[in-house]
């Protein structure tokens, strides 16, 4: 079995198009074609239902495809592992974030960037549930993300680092079963509304003010769209006051999210650390918001098959360095 052949393969399931695919790879069409083509003939099986095109993978496909992303993965750590001997460790580290984290994952990815300039740091933003199934599938080596819905065999797999909120250092830890710290880690859950504009509610000093969940029943508000986590904390506090949202934009980009309350379309109601680094970047007020919070957040990573570089991250996690 060619490692090359795995790779034009698992390129193939993730496009699904061999044009791209064969891109992708850095290789003609034909030569990514006969490669799968192979593979297929070393296994003994069809992987790849073809017409005029890629149509699906079959049955067999989907198990090769899961084996070989470990193999690609495995291939990945051990030129990692290898690296170290030159002195410089290169390769890649995969992390996942959900939109509205309380924790400012920047000034952790600078001083990894400054300890380890040549790791490329890949940074994707998803819902909870796609970071949770992308950390089981070894997709992704380090996430940031809420913990309520991890199942007990997740837990079995995953080390949990709850952090502190690096603006909100005198509150006191949070706890869990699973973390691994040496210091007193936590992470602040409490939300605060970004400001669009000013009436009875929100003055030119709103960050110095709270506001209740209640009274935002007629103030037009930007959200996160309803399959975000924390979208739902949000419907399920306003529910149990008994009031209704006024949305007028819904978003699963913090990024359109914020601009939409710079340009003035609505407020928005983002995590505190969000608020804070938002009012510091572009100047916009906010509002703690009593009575509503969001879960825990919290970074995890697997338990086994570690790379150099998440190794190295965790212990930015645990104040090693």
């Amino acid at each position: 079995m060619n490692i090359r052949h795995l790779q034009y393969f698992q390129q193939l399931a993730k496009l699904q198009h061999f044009a791209k695919a064969a891109k992708a790879c850095h290789v003609t069409q034909p030569t990514l074609s006969a490669g799968i083509s192979a593979l297929e003939k070393s296994l003994g099986l069809e992987l790849v239902v073809r017409q005029s095109q890629f149509v699906a993978l079959t049955d067999a496909g989907d198990i090769v495809l899961q084996y070989a992303e470990k193999m690609l993965q495995e291939q990945a750590a051990l030129k990692q592992e290898l690296s170290l001997f030159s002195g410089q460790m290169t390769g890649s580290l995969d992390i996942g974030i959900v939109p509205q984290s309380s924790v400012d994952i920047m000034p952790l990815i600078k001083r990894f960037n400054q300890a380890f300039p040549h790791i490329n740091i890949n940074l994707s933003v998803m819902t909870n549930s796609q970071l949770i199934e992308s950390l089981t599938l070894h997709k992704t080596d380090i996430g940031l993300g809420f913990d309520e819905h991890l199942t007990e065999v997740n837990r079995r797999s995953f080390v949990l680092y709850p952090q502190r909120s690096l603006a909100h250092s005198n509150c006191p830890a949070h706890s869990t079963n699973h973390a691994q710290s040496t210091n007193p880690a936590y992470s602040i859950s409490q939300m605060a509304l970004l400001c669009a504009y000013i009436d009875d509610h929100i003055d030119d000093k709103a960050s110095q003010k709270s506001v209740s969940l209640a009274s935002l029943s007629n103030t037009p508000l930007v959200l996160l769209s309803k399959g975000m986590q924390f979208r739902q904390y949000i419907d399920q506090a306003m529910a149990e006051v008994g009031g209704e949202f006024k949305v007028v934009l819904e978003t699963d980009s913090l990024f359109h999210l914020i601009s939409a309350v710079k340009h003035g379309i609505g407020s928005a109601i983002v995590s505190l650390g969000i608020a804070e680094s938002v009012s510091q970047l572009f100047g916009i007020n906010y509002q703690a918001l009593e009575g509503i919070k969001s879960g825990s957040t919290v970074f995890i990573t697997r338990k086994h098959s570690l790379t150099p570089a998440m190794k190295a991250f965790t212990r930015l996690l645990e104040g090693d360095e």
